[in-house]
């Protein structure tokens, strides 16, 4: 029979990253809500999909967009720089930035990048 013991003594550093890694999404989502509040862009819900936490909120001007998105990995990135006192705090914050700045679909990264076009294009026309 396998000691519960030491399997528990296997599984803390998993569950210890996991329940960072939480953390560090946690405070990603409140860069974008704060950014949203402070430029009056109304929140309709906070929930989770199976891609992780998400903000569901009105749509703002392509410039509110554009910060609100840089909003979440500019708080991981502040973290990293500022939290030296967990490795593996920081270690997460760099993953959930990294992540969130791709230009993957339907990420933090692609709607920044989208903006950035939208708004290059519309001074571009004046």
């Amino acid at each position: 029979m396998v000691d519960l013991m030491y399997v528990m003594r296997l599984l803390t550093p998993f569950i210890e990253g996991m329940l960072i890694g939480l953390f560090a999404m946690v405070l990603h989502e409140c860069g974008h809500l704060m950014a949203a509040i402070l430029l009056d862009v109304k929140i309709k819900r906070v929930g989770v999909e199976w891609r992780g936490i998400c903000t569901v909120r009105d749509s703002g001007t392509p410039l509110q967009n554009l910060l609100i998105s840089i909003a979440g990995p500019l708080v991981n990135a502040l973290l990293v720089l500022t939290w030296t006192w967990s490795e593996s705090f920081s270690l997460a914050n760099v993953c959930v930035a990294l992540v969130n700045v791709l230009p993957l679909e339907r990420s933090d990264g692609d709607r920044a990048l989208t903006c950035w076009k939208e708004l290059k294009r519309k001074s571009e026309a004046r």
